[in-house]
């Protein structure tokens, strides 16, 4: 099961990184230019001189003309964003299922501890939440739907993955691969950061078999971050030979889950689209952050005296692994000012070194250093759950024209805290997922490369538009 959802999680982000390519409409015009070209020569000979007998001599002048026409071909290509909704990742914390067997997400249901939500035999923490379980989508694709007299703001789409879990009990989860969503949406501001009320009808049918009806409040997108308010009903089946079921140690027979969720949610890399954007070309579109990325991937040397690696003294001691950025520029204050966050950052930097963050929060300063090309970067970033560490530091960005798609960096810094941070411990003062991993505090220097990440100018910001 889990290997399923992992493969289907990792074939979204794969079809979501090329959004020009797939998601966008393309028009070409042609025309044929034609340019007449006209040249007259005149030609004068010697005439005789005019007699005074009041006759005048005709004219000797002669006249050549030439007519040149060319023709030539010339095309215009113009691409536009062919979506209303495109987003990667969103989780959402809901109440509606048993209170005391709930997953601890908290309040975007993302704040699980890891030792717990990975042990196939979880059934819920003993105390009671308000906050039961969590709906996660992977692969959210929204596109203009015109019905109804070409009524305003309807879409359909897909999701490539749905799951709806109320509490710690599989058996009362429902699950969905590819299911299609109708959705209508009512805007009070069309203005970025979009805000609108909207309600949405969706069906799943692998491996749940389900219906669902939600509303929703929804504020977004900045920089692919948004925030949604949801209240819904979904209604299903769970057959005995569903995933769900097959390979559950609490439940072996047919399931019929009722849902009635609410809940406060988070995405990531979910851009929205109002209609009058999609006539606007790419090149023209508004932007809110300096730097926006699917992945972070970095190799350390740091002062730690061991590392991961095998080796006397290896010249890699650590790594670094961030997911889902995106850093949004204050203008209020100074536009080169920012605040950002990341889905995941992992930092290990040697020996029993090693940080884990869930949604942290990053202020940080975007200077660039040469037109188009140099950007420094210096940054605190604060990690609170599941470990908890501060990172200070800087980041050196080349863009590279042969990987226009990526970014070459240089960072170096310094990071302090605590692995296991308020996480439960054992007997021994351990946690079974950070076992050995305890205090840290190390410096590091390093190369990084920025997978899929795009570095805005101050230009290309919404409010110098």
């Amino acid at each position: 099961m889990k290997k399923i959802i992992i493969l289907i999680a990792i074939l979204s982000i794969l079809q979501s990184c090329n959004i020009h390519e797939q998601y966008t409409r393309t028009e070409v015009d042609k025309y044929t230019h034609t340019i007449k070209d006209t040249t007259e020569r005149h030609y004068y000979a010697n005439s005789p001189r005019n007699k005074e007998d009041g006759v005048v001599n005709p004219s000797s002048r002669d006249i050549y003309k030439t007519v040149r026409v060319t023709q030539y071909d010339s095309i215009t290509i113009r691409k536009y964003p062919n979506f209303i909704r495109l987003g990667l990742f969103e989780s959402v914390g809901i109440f509606g299922g048993d209170a005391s067997n709930a997953i601890g997400g908290g309040i975007f249901g993302l704040h699980i501890d890891p030792t717990k939500g990975l042990d196939p035999s979880y059934r819920g923490s003993e105390a009671k939440s308000f906050l039961t379980g969590g709906i996660y989508r992977v692969g959210v694709f929204e596109k203009r739907l015109r019905w109804f007299e070409d009524s305003k703001n309807w879409t359909y789409g897909f999701t490539a993955m749905e799951l709806i879990m109320p509490d710690a009990h599989l058996e009362n989860a429902l699950l969905s691969f590819a299911n299609f969503n109708v959705t209508k949406r009512y805007y009070f501001k069309t203005d970025i950061p979009y805000f609108a009320l909207g309600h949405r009808f969706g069906i799943g049918a692998f491996p749940s078999q389900y219906g669902k009806l939600e509303g929703f409040a929804e504020l977004g997108s900045l920089s692919g971050l948004n925030l949604r308010l949801y209240v819904g009903l979904a209604q299903g089946i769970n057959r005995e030979t569903s995933t769900l079921i097959e390979n559950n140690e609490f439940a072996t027979e047919t399931t019929y889950p009722t849902v009635f969720y609410g809940g406060l949610g988070v995405s990531y890399f979910d851009f929205i689209n109002i209609v009058p954007e999609t006539y606007r070309v790419w090149e023209d579109m508004e932007h809110s952050a300096w730097r926006i990325g699917l992945a972070e991937a970095s190799v350390f040397r740091t002062n730690s005296e061991t590392s991961y690696f095998e080796g006397d003294n290896p010249i890699i001691q650590g790594f670094a692994f961030k997911f889902l950025t995106s850093n949004i520029s204050i203008p209020q204050i100074d536009e080169r000012l920012y605040v950002g966050t990341s889905l995941i950052n992992l930092m290990y930097l040697g020996g029993t070194s090693m940080g884990l963050g869930i949604m942290p929060l990053r202020v940080g300063w975007f200077q660039q250093i040469m037109k188009d090309e140099l950007f420094i970067d210096p940054f605190i970033e604060y990690n609170y759950f599941p470990s908890r560490f501060y990172n200070i530091g800087a980041k050196l960005s080349l863009i590279f024209p042969p990987l226009p798609k990526h970014t070459l960096n240089l960072v170096a810094g310094y990071a302090s805290g605590n692995a296991i941070g308020a996480l439960a411990v054992n007997e021994f003062g351990n946690n079974d997922f950070f076992d050995g991993f305890r205090e840290f505090g190390n410096f590091y220097f390093g190369f990084q490369i920025g997978l899929y990440e795009k570095l805005f100018q101050s230009k290309d910001l919404k409010h110098n538009k």
